[in-house]
C-alpha cells in the first residue's frame, strides 16, 4: 500500500475510534435497531424520527456495551428528527465538523451502531445546499448530502 493510502487508512481508523463512543444503538421499533448520535454530555441523543415507533420502552445501546432506558423528549416529523434523553450515564458528545470547509467531492465517513459495535463506511459529499423544504414540510437552513448507504 502506498504511503498516502496507508496514512489515509490510519487517519480514518483514528476518526472512527474518536467518534465511535458518540454513536449509539437506538431500540425504538420492533426488531430493527437504528443509530443515534450523542448530542450532549447531559444525555441528549439525536436520531431519526421514523425509527422511533413507540413513545416508551426505548432503549439505547452504548459504546461500552451497556443498554439503558431512554425517554423521548421531542420529535419533528417534518425534518425526521427525534430527541431522546438518557439519565445517569457518562456520555461523550460528538464534536461537530466544520461544515464551512466542506466541499462536494470531499471524502466522508458514516458511522452507525445497529448492533453492539460501531460500523463505518466511506463515501463522498455529493451535494451541499442552502435552504430546503423537506417532503413533509420541514425547513432546513442548509444541508449536506452524501452517497453513503448503510
Amino acid at each position: 500500500m502506498s504511503d498516502i493510502l496507508q496514512q489515509l487508512s490510519v487517519g480514518m481508523a483514528g476518526a472512527v475510534e474518536t467518534a465511535g463512543p458518540s454513536v449509539v444503538r437506538v431500540e425504538a421499533r420492533r426488531r430493527l435497531p437504528a443509530t443515534g448520535i450523542v448530542w450532549s454530555a447531559d444525555g441528549l441523543i439525536v436520531t431519526a424520527n421514523h425509527i422511533v415507533r413507540r413513545d416508551d420502552k426505548i432503549k439505547v445501546g452504548l459504546a461500552d456495551g451497556n443498554t439503558v432506558e431512554a425517554e423521548l423528549v421531542g420529535r419533528d416529523p417534518t425534518t425526521d428528527l427525534a430527541v431522546l434523553r438518557v439519565s445517569d450515564v457518562a456520555l461523550t458528545p460528538l464534536k461537530p465538523a466544520d461544515l464551512d470547509k466542506a466541499a462536494v467531492g470531499n471524502l466522508v465517513l458514516a458511522l452507525g451502531r445497529p448492533g453492539r459495535t460501531v460500523q463505518a463506511t466511506l463515501g463522498i459529499i455529493s451535494a451541499l445546499g442552502d435552504q430546503w423544504r423537506t417532503p413533509h414540510g420541514g425547513e432546513l437552513d442548509r444541508y449536506l448530502q452524501t452517497d453513503v448507504v448503510m
